[in-house]
């Protein structure tokens, strides 16, 4: 059992200064939020000591040496404070506890004050965005390959930690999704985004779809639970409704006989989807992540548009897409960027549940009733919530056993069908197919920010091999230089990628495998942990990798841009069976070939 001692106002100032130099947000927080602030004992604050609790999970089992331990709740930090006299080297903890007071009058408690210091011990503010400050500044919470999460529920454990939990796990889904996003660019999505710069040549204007349902509500179908009930009662009110569905969603959505306004498709897995070879669909424009895999684009009869994003300097016709959408990992924030873009006011979303049974999390749902989910999805309903509020665009959810998606209100099938009540004739989207050719100087344009893209990734390669020459051997250093080295490294590496984003997403497997050998060499040479010796040839083989994959890049981009100064001359020389044979090869077989500019 944990004692608790008592409280002194001397050691809580201490803690506080200690806490104000490594994390200025959440001093702030705790500034403003504990009644008095951190200069009044405990009775002001109106406490009373917590009762230790026994046995108590958070202090039995074995600890991993190279792991992390996130604990939300946590009382007055008793457990906490026996936590870390007993962790491994190396072995940090992360506490969430919302209620400043009882923070502050732990901080009064126990001197935490090496700790913090230290880095072994975090401590996390209640706002997401003070959650993303802490993820930025410490990687290694989203980075390790084993985090413990425990959710210490005593007494004090009420509507307050479970908001703060239900934000955290929304902010560390984004970036786990992030991360696992990353790590996938070395399997199929790196080769995909190459394969798919073809479909450029062949996309129209986006500006085609600014603005062509203003002041329309749209419906937006993922595949949920709740998506066939919803469309039971949808189904007799969507004439002049714009459509908006995910590619797991379309069959259904077919099925239904309902043939959508656009799909978005974010899935980076091999073959074409069922229902892409629905014939109406010659009508229905794709907007896809440039990871899509490309044999769905392919297999689409419609018209395509790439999502970029700011990755690559495009002609001034994409312009207006780029502005408006961002990298997105699930179709589900996609379709309301997409939403945005059109011009609606509002949007309704059926079979946006964002639930699953197995799941093993718990968070708030639609109805306020805990429901089961996983990181991914609580990731999902994030991003969702942020594109909801930068695009003002109102929100009704149709499934009340989802997930709470922040910004929406749940509806009745009855509220949405008055909502979605249009002037009864299909939708139509401006002209905007695969029959628009880029001019030849587009395509030149094109080629060059491909060139450009691909210089810099010859610069990150030679970034990444030149620190071998100096990297510390292991007869001159020990393990605090040389992880201060590696630290060095790759924060440089890591900012370098940044300026370039698609550099960024192209290594970034490379990145997050170096952050995880720089936390095993953290903690080398302890029971269960990397020694020095392997630690620094892991650290090598991360380089070697990173050379590798960016010398891998500056070669496919290289080959894309001779493939787009191919159909600019072919363009320039009206040379219509090449353009006609390229055009088949990407799947563009019915494009009627410009003879001029």
């Amino acid at each position: 059992m944990v004692q608790a001692p008592n409280f002194i106002p001397e050691l809580l100032r201490h803690n506080f200064a200690v806490l104000a130099s490594v994390a200025p947000e959440v001093a702030s927080w705790l500034q403003g939020d504990a009644e008095g602030g951190p200069n009044h004992p405990p009775d002001a604050l109106g406490l009373a000591p917590s009762s230790p609790r026994d046995p108590n999970p958070l202090l039995e089992g074995e600890i991993p040496p190279d792991g992390i331990t996130l604990v939300v709740g946590g009382g007055a930090l008793d457990e906490v404070a026996e936590l870390l006299r007993r962790m491994p080297e190396g072995h940090p903890v992360f506490v969430l506890q919302p209620r400043a007071h009882l923070l502050a009058h732990g901080l009064g408690r126990h001197d935490l004050g090496p700790h913090l210091a230290g880095g072994e011990l975090v401590l996390l503010a209640p706002s997401e965005a003070a959650m993303e400050e802490a993820l930025a500044r410490h990687p290694q919470l989203v980075l390790a390959e084993a985090l413990r999460v425990f959710h210490l529920a005593g007494p004090e454990f009420g509507p307050a930690e479970e908001a703060a939990r239900a934000r955290l796990f929304r902010v560390l889904g984004q970036a786990l999704l992030a991360r696992d996003w990353a790590l996938a660019w070395e399997g199929p999505s790196g080769a995909n985004l190459i394969r798919n710069l073809c479909h450029l040549a062949f996309m129209g204007a986006a500006a085609g779809l600014v603005g062509a349902a203003r002041g329309s509500t749209a419906l937006i179908l993922e595949a949920g639970p709740g998506l066939e009930p919803a469309l039971e009662h949808l189904a007799g009110c969507l004439a002049g409704v714009p459509v908006l569905v995910s590619e797991a969603a379309l069959p259904t959505v077919l099925a239904a006989g309902i043939l959508p306004t656009a799909a978005a498709i974010t899935s980076p897995a091999a073959g074409a989807l069922q229902g892409w070879e629905h014939p109406d669909l010659a009508r229905v424009p794709l907007v896809a992540e440039e990871t899509a895999h490309a044999s769905t684009l392919k297999a689409h009869p419609g018209p395509r548009l790439i999502c970029l994003g700011p990755r690559l300097s495009l002609p001034g016709l994409w312009e207006p897409f780029t502005d408006a959408l961002s990298p997105q990992h699930h179709t589900l924030g996609r379709l309301a960027e997409l939403a945005a873009l059109l011009g609606c006011r509002a949007v309704v979303l059926a079979g946006a549940d964002l639930t699953d049974p197995q799941g093993g999390l718990l968070l708030p749902g639609m109805d306020g009733d805990p429901v089961a989910t996983r990181l991914s999805q609580a990731a999902a309903a994030n991003a969702l919530g942020r594109i909801l509020a930068r695009a003002n665009l109102r929100a009704h959810n149709l499934s009340p056993r989802g997930l709470g998606l922040p910004g929406c209100r749940q509806s009745s099938p009855a509220e949405v069908a008055e909502l979605l009540s249009g002037p009864g004739q299909p939708l139509r989207l401006p002209a905007l197919d695969q029959e628009l050719w880029l001019t030849s100087a587009e395509l030149f344009q094109v080629a060059r920010g491909l060139r450009l893209a691909a210089n810099g990734a010859t610069r990150l390669w030679q970034r990444a091999a030149a620190p071998l020459a100096d990297f510390p051997c292991l007869e001159k250093g020990t393990s605090p230089p040389l992880v201060h080295s590696a630290d060095q490294l790759f924060v440089a590496l890591a900012e370098q990628a940044a300026a370039e984003p698609l550099l960024s997403a192209f290594l970034g497997g490379c990145l997050v495998r170096a952050f995880r050998r720089r936390h095993r060499l953290v903690c080398g040479g302890g029971e269960g942990g990397v020694g020095l010796e392997a630690a620094c040839h892991e650290i090598e083989r991360c380089l070697r990798d990173m050379e590798s994959r960016a010398g891998e890049l500056s070669v496919a981009l290289v080959q894309m841009a001779e493939e787009f100064e191919d159909l600019a001359r072919a363009r320039q020389n009206q040379d219509l069976a090449f353009l006609a044979e390229y055009a088949a090869q990407t799947g563009h077989f019915h494009c009627p070939l410009p003879v001029s500019d």
